[in-house]
């Protein structure tokens, strides 16, 4: 018994809450609160105790192993939970597709999930959701996506037909893997799955069918092109100032669902082989650029190299169980939540991802610089880039395994990437302007595009990289592209591999640079001849 208190006492620290917060999330008092952490409670628990008991597992187990533990710990008995507790704790359902009982449970399953959704936003909204553990916000997240199945597969039933499902719209297969110098190459067929020289030139028909999918996935619109898609942007791309973006970063990393976690847990060791689990940074959550706000507020979690490279190649694999029994893959059962990441809602992505910092680099002499990337990198190797990618870090081991302070925000990350990259110091940086919040398919990775401009000529930017780069050997050629409005059409729509995010960074440099509507127009005209 005595080993259930500090069970308990352990989770709620993790979790970063008081006993007087904690109280106020699951309706009991601090006093009872105190008492189940100092074992002064007998088990077995009974009653109105044994329901807080579940409560509290409700709020602070992060994963069925947690869950396990604490229940074994409280002396509850899994066998004997109702079907209200055991989908509580996390315990999904299933029901085959054409039994007898599908409908009848899948109604009754809808009312308790509906339930359980309320109880944990009435409980949030007493303590308000900044002061709310990220386990909980998981959570909510999770009985959302379990009821929108549920509420799915209720429709067909109702319209007496199998219309489309979109959590089994299937995607277009990208994530090609190679292993190429020891190394796991991500996406090196990707520019033979869209046409590069698109038939249709429309502003507004750019989005490739992976995209298209995605958002149909998650029953959202949004402008993307390939396989990039905004999440949100700066008031007609003008661009954020370090002062006009709020960087709040976690200690701790976010809980997965428990079906990701075993299929990390699998793919794991082939990872550790080959890679370093180096430090770096996730989205929590973002506050939208709503008109009336000009800046933005995000929220950072840690996460593995190894955490979302596990998953890299594996999004599209029938890995998963759905509600039916079925085998489906992850981005079918957590894709709808890809654009997840409101601050002022209580979900988050539940598919592990990094953000990735999408580095557009103009020169004192008005060139975008174009890089090819090297045949070894691990993600879209031989594309061409416009003009850099860099993952954001968080404080910990590097890929050497020497401990680093981490990017305390897009910034920063900014600086970093041009002197790893292009071995440019924080002098040759004119201005550094963030665009926008983006998605990119494949892993579903957080896009940032920042706008930098260097007071360097095109050509000293080239001197500087060939010769000062510590990360030189990531690309293998440099170009340049002139900043002229049909310069920049012409070339979005000519035959290159281009990687996934470049020409939504090269539009969206136009939108910065000349107006969204000027934009639209010149692609137009271009079209037309």
């Amino acid at each position: 018994m005595r080993d259930f208190g500090i069970f308990l006492a352990n989770l709620r620290a993790s979790a970063g809450l008081s006993l007087e917060d904690l109280a106020t999330l699951v309706g009991g008092s601090k006093s009872t609160l105190s008492r189940l952490e100092n074992n002064e409670v007998p088990q077995p628990f009974k009653g109105s105790t044994r329901r807080l008991v579940l409560n509290l597992a409700e709020i602070l187990c992060p994963s069925r192993k947690e869950t396990e533990r604490y229940l074994s710990l409280a002396e509850i008995n899994r066998e004997l939970l109702t079907e209200v507790e055991e989908f509580q704790l996390g315990f999904t359902p299933h029901v085959v597709a054409g039994s007898p009982e599908e409908t009848t449970n899948l109604e009754r399953w809808e009312q308790i999930y509906k339930q359980l959704i309320n109880q944990l936003e009435e409980q949030q909204a007493k303590l308000g959701v900044t002061k709310s553990p990220p386990y909980l916000k998981t959570k909510l997240q999770e009985y959302t996506n379990t009821l929108q199945e549920i509420q799915r597969r209720l429709n067909r039933l109702r319209n007496d037909h199998k219309a489309p499902e979109t959590a089994n719209v299937q995607v277009v297969p990208t994530n090609s893997t190679r292993f190429i110098e020891g190394k796991i190459v991500v996406g090196y067929n990707y520019g033979e799955e869209i046409n590069t020289s698109s038939q249709s030139n429309s502003l507004y028909t750019l989005a490739s069918a992976n995209a298209n999918r995605l958002m149909q996935l998650a029953n959202i619109d949004c402008f993307a092109v390939d396989d990039f898609m905004v999440l949100t942007n700066s008031n007609n791309f003008a661009g954020w100032d370090r002062e006009d973006i709020i960087t709040t970063a976690l200690s701790t990393s976010l809980p997965v669902p428990d079906d990701i976690e075993e299929v990390r847990k699998q793919k794991l060791p082939a990872i550790e082989e080959r890679f370093t689990n180096s430090s770096h940074y996730r989205l929590y959550s973002y506050t939208p650029a709503f008109s009336d706000r000009k800046g933005l507020e995000v929220t950072l979690a840690p996460i593995g190299f190894h955490d979302y490279y596990t998953l890299a190649t594996l999004l599209d694999e029938p890995l998963l169980t759905g509600l039916d029994g079925s085998q489906i893959s992850i981005r079918q059962k957590y894709g709808n939540t890809a654009f997840t990441y409101n601050a002022d809602n209580q979900g988050t992505c539940l598919i592990p991802s990094t953000v990735c910092l999408a580095g557009i680099l103009v020169t004192q002499d008005q060139q975008i610089v174009l890089m090819q990337r090297s045949s070894s990198v691990a993600f879209y190797p031989n594309h061409w880039s416009a003009s850099f990618e860099e993952t954001m870090n968080a404080s910990g081991p590097d890929p050497k395994g020497i401990l680093r302070p981490g990017d305390r925000d897009f910034f920063d990350c900014a600086t970093r990437g041009l002197e790893e990259e292009f071995g440019l110091t924080p002098e040759a940086i004119e201005d550094i302007k963030i665009l926008s919040l983006n998605v990119e398919y494949l892993i579903l990775a957080i896009g940032v595009i920042a706008l930098i401009r260097v007071n360097l000529t095109a050509e000293e930017v080239k001197t500087s990289w060939l010769l000062k780069a510590a990360d030189k050997d990531e690309a293998s050629k440099f170009a340049t592209l002139s900043t002229d409005l049909s310069a920049v059409v012409d070339k979005l729509f000519s035959n290159v591999l281009w990687h996934p995010t470049a020409r939504m960074r090269l539009i969206q440099f136009l939108f910065h640079t000349y107006g969204i509507d000027p934009v639209a127009k010149a692609i137009k005209v271009r079209k037309e001849v």
